[in-house]
């Protein structure tokens, strides 16, 4: 048995969005064979008694949980900004821990003496400086997602922020790419990335996936006015740009072709986005919610123009699971293998949108479910990802010194 330190840039309990699914996934592998460790930032002492239960949750899966100092709140200045930027390393990556959370790190790693690390995201590069061999188990190829055009109309200081931004980040991926003895993407799509920036490096593919035992196909919904389903926190840009345009473009061209036509948001919106649309007919704000199958249960269809982001959405593989026929951008199901009229429907524009919705509720969504259920439950399931998670992880340390 082997000692596994993971350092991840958040509590990964509850499971509750597409990161911490992932890391819990990935923790609850390590665990079956290794000693697991995760080291997490702190939260402030005004939540202590929730962060409590959280770490408590990662102890019951038989993983040992470690605090390292965390940033304030406090929104970083141009100045500080410039700072990161002129030194060559990205300020979006650095917020997210303690100028002390390296050296807290680094004398956790000499009492632990770990025989694997595992960087769980490219946010948690900025503040490993061990030498231990290194697993980096990427989420997304961040820099990517930062070239990407955002979906929405930004200022001139947006975009040339975020073309620092990705530049200084693609130079932290390389580096941490060519310095990984195994990295794991979640996509072919970022396996293929990720070799154009270390070609040289071992990179596998492990797809973010769901629990299918957890989310049995729901009986259709009760009829009435269709009602679209979006859920995504609005502190995710791409998930606020999708929303943004959902409500101001797409929802009035959808509620001429079908009168009564509702929109249902589900996820956290901290800074009040929602609130530009308050009082507007056909939109109901949810919030973030505890359990969303009584959501999904209550709509027709789950809607989603996403035009930024990467990797694989979970919110597809949930749809799809629990048997509800998903409308959405090709960018949207990048990275899984999705038919379009057989998997899903891909629209373009609000009329592409309005005219695809028509179809799936004239019939076409009992095979569009059926098929998708189909494929989460054959390529997407918690049980594959966790196989060869543990698969990987195994094979990987038994080359190191020592291993069997």
């Amino acid at each position: 048995m082997r000692t596994i330190l993971v350092v991840c840039p958040y509590v990964p309990h509850p499971p509750n969005h597409g990161g911490s699914i992932r890391s819990r996934v990935l923790l609850e592998a390590l665990a079956q064979d290794h000693r697991v460790h995760v080291a997490v930032p702190a939260v402030a002492p005004s939540v202590a008694t929730t962060e409590l239960d959280r770490l408590a949750g990662l102890a019951a899966l038989g993983v040992e949980p470690h605090e390292l100092p965390s940033p304030t709140s406090q929104r970083p200045s141009v100045g500080q900004k410039l700072r990161h930027w002129l030194c060559g390393s990205s300020e979006l990556l650095a917020r997210r821990w303690s100028p002390h959370a390296a050296a807290a790190l680094a004398a956790l790693r000499e009492r632990l003496r770990p025989d694997l690390v595992v960087l769980d995201s490219t946010f948690a590069v900025p503040i490993w400086r061990g030498a231990q061999p290194v697993l980096l188990h990427l989420h997304n190829l961040e820099h990517h997602i930062l070239q990407r055009p955002s979906g929405a109309p930004d200022r001139a200081s947006a975009r040339l922020s975020r073309a620092i931004e990705a530049w200084a980040i693609r130079r932290t991926e390389r580096r941490a790419l060519r310095r990984a003895a195994l990295a794991v993407c979640v996509s072919a799509a970022d396996r293929t990335l990720a070799l154009q920036l270390a070609p040289a490096t071992r990179v596998e593919v492990v797809p973010n996936t769901i629990d299918t035992t957890a989310l049995p196909p729901l009986p259709p919904p009760p009829p009435g006015p269709p009602r679209l389903l979006y859920v995504g926190g609005l502190d995710y840009p791409p998930n606020r740009d999708a929303v943004r345009e959902l409500l101001t473009d797409h929802l009035p061209v959808l509620r001429a072709a079908l009168p009564g036509l509702t929109v249902r948001l589900v996820g956290r919106d901290p800074a009040g986005v929602l609130r530009a649309f308050a009082g507007c007919a056909g939109i109901e704000a949810m919030g973030a919610v505890g359990d969303l199958r009584p959501h999904y249960a209550e709509s027709h269809a789950v809607y989603l123009p996403i035009r930024s982001g990467g990797g694989t959405r979970i919110k597809i593989l949930e749809a799809w699971a629990l048997g509800r026929p998903v409308l959405a951008t090709r960018i949207a199901s990048e990275g899984l293998p999705a038919e379009d009229g057989v998997h899903l429907r891909h629209f373009v524009g609000p009329t592409d949108g309005a005219r695809a919705l028509r179809e799936v509720l004239a019939g076409q969504d009992r095979s569009l479910c059926a098929a998708g259920r189909q494929l989460v439950a054959a390529a997407f399931d918690h049980g594959t990802a966790r196989r060869q998670l543990r698969a990987l992880a195994g094979a990987l340390v038994d080359t190191l010194p020592g291993g069997t």
